[in-house]
C-alpha cells in the first residue's frame, strides 16, 4: 500500500498525460499488473476468458473503503466507499476508470457530465419495467428526467410499465464515457465508465474485451 498525501478530482484526468501525475501519492486497496489481452475460449457450451500476452502491459488500481475513496471525487461529487473506483494504466497513461459515486448523487453526476461534455451522443433507454408507484427511485426519475422517463399504459394487462434512460453515452475524440443508471427502490445507483478507444480495441479491460460485439459501444470504434 502507498500512503495518501493528496486528493484527486477524477473529472480533471487527461488520458493523454502521464498517469503518475494523477496517481502518485494516492493510497489504494490493491494494485495488480496484467500482461496481455483477453480472448474468449469456447468449448462446447462453456465459455471462459484467458489472457494472451502479446506484449500488452497494464496496471489495475482499486480504491475501496472510506480511507481510499475519501481521497477521490468526481467534480466534487463524493465516491461510494463500498463500490469504490477502479483505474487502469496502459502505456503509462490512464486508460480506464470505473467510478461509483454516492447513491444519492447520480442525478448530480449526470448534470455535471452534461456541463463538462455537452449533450449526450446517445441515450439508451430501458423499456417495459414494471411500474411501482411506491418506488422512490422511479418517482425520482419521473421528476428529475421527465423528458426521458415515461410511464406507459399496457392496455392488455391494464397496468403500467416504465421506460427510463439506462445509459448515457458521450463519444469524445479518443475517449468514451458511459453513465449507467440502476433504479433500486430508495435511490438511483449509477456507474460511470470512462475508457480510451485504444484500451477498448486492445481488449485489456474485462467486461470491455469484445469491442466488435459490444451492443452499445461498438459503433463508436469505427
Amino acid at each position: 500500500m502507498s500512503c495518501s498525501t493528496k486528493s484527486q478530482d477524477l473529472s480533471t484526468i487527461d488520458f493523454n498525460q502521464n498517469a503518475e501525475t494523477y496517481l502518485d501519492g494516492l493510497s489504494f486497496s490493491s494494485k495488480t499488473e496484467q500482461k496481455g489481452h483477453y480472448e474468449a475460449v469456447v468449448k462446447g457450451e462453456d465459455a471462459s476468458l484467458k489472457l494472451v500476452d502479446k506484449g500488452e502491459l497494464s496496471t489495475n488500481y482499486v480504491f475501496m473503503g472510506e480511507k481510499n475513496t475519501a481521497q477521490l471525487n468526481y467534480g466534487g461529487i463524493p465516491i461510494n466507499d463500498v463500490m469504490g473506483t477502479a483505474i487502469t494504466v496502459y502505456d503509462n497513461k490512464i486508460a480506464f476508470m470505473r467510478i461509483n459515486v454516492k447513491n444519492d448523487q447520480s442525478i448530480a453526476l449526470l448534470e455535471l457530465l452534461k456541463k463538462k461534455l455537452g449533450t449526450p451522443t446517445e441515450i439508451v433507454k430501458s423499456e417495459d419495467n414494471p411500474y411501482d408507484e411506491t418506488d422512490k427511485s422511479q418517482r425520482l426519475l419521473l421528476e428529475k428526467l421527465p423528458n426521458e422517463t415515461k410511464k406507459v399504459k399496457d392496455d392488455v394487462l391494464d397496468d403500467y410499465t416504465l421506460t427510463y434512460p439506462e445509459n448515457f453515452i458521450w463519444n469524445k475524440n479518443d475517449v468514451i464515457y458511459q453513465l449507467t443508471f440502476s433504479p433500486t427502490g430508495n435511490y438511483i445507483s449509477s456507474q460511470l465508465v470512462v475508457i480510451s478507444k485504444k484500451a477498448f480495441k486492445d481488449k485489456i479491460i474485462m467486461g470491455y474485451h469484445n469491442p466488435d460485439k459490444d451492443p452499445i459501444l461498438s459503433k463508436y470504434l469505427n
